[in-house]
């Protein structure tokens, strides 16, 4: 099952760092969600150096603050579950991000279906862009 979602994962999340953003988009129920940051907002968050055990945010944190979006965005989220809680450094320096993935845990609720959201080591959520399936 972990396979799969990884699968899917890939498969439907289109990730860029075309210049100086970094953008992940999802695709749910016939709309698609876009994630983007800029690397200037990015250099303002809290940076997670080389010497340092633990992130500045723990990934418990970056699940609740991404499970309080999520909530917020689908009307209803029974069915699904946070699936998966990703580490990266887009612009490849010392300011990370977490990447975290919500799918549902049937397959049968929407097997193509992902939602990624991006939480900043300040705690704050990257607000994703709403955008109509055409």
């Amino acid at each position: 099952m972990r396979a799969l979602i990884i699968i899917i994962f890939f498969a439907f999340a289109i990730h860029a760092r075309a210049g100086e953003s970094y953008s992940i988009t999802s695709n749910v129920q016939s709309k698609e969600y876009k994630c983007e940051i800029a690397r200037e907002q990015l250099l303002k968050t809290p940076v997670w150096s080389p010497k340092a055990d633990f992130p500045p945010l723990s990934p418990r944190k970056a699940e609740e603050a991404a499970t309080a979006r999520f909530r917020k965005l689908l009307k209803d989220t029974k069915g699904w579950r946070c699936s998966d809680i990703t580490l990266d450094h887009p612009f490849e320096d010392e300011h990370w991000i977490y990447i975290v993935l919500f799918a549902p845990s049937e397959p049968h609720i929407g097997a193509d279906d992902s939602l990624q959201i991006i939480v900043l080591m300040d705690g704050n959520v990257v607000e994703p862009k709403v955008i109509d399936a055409k």
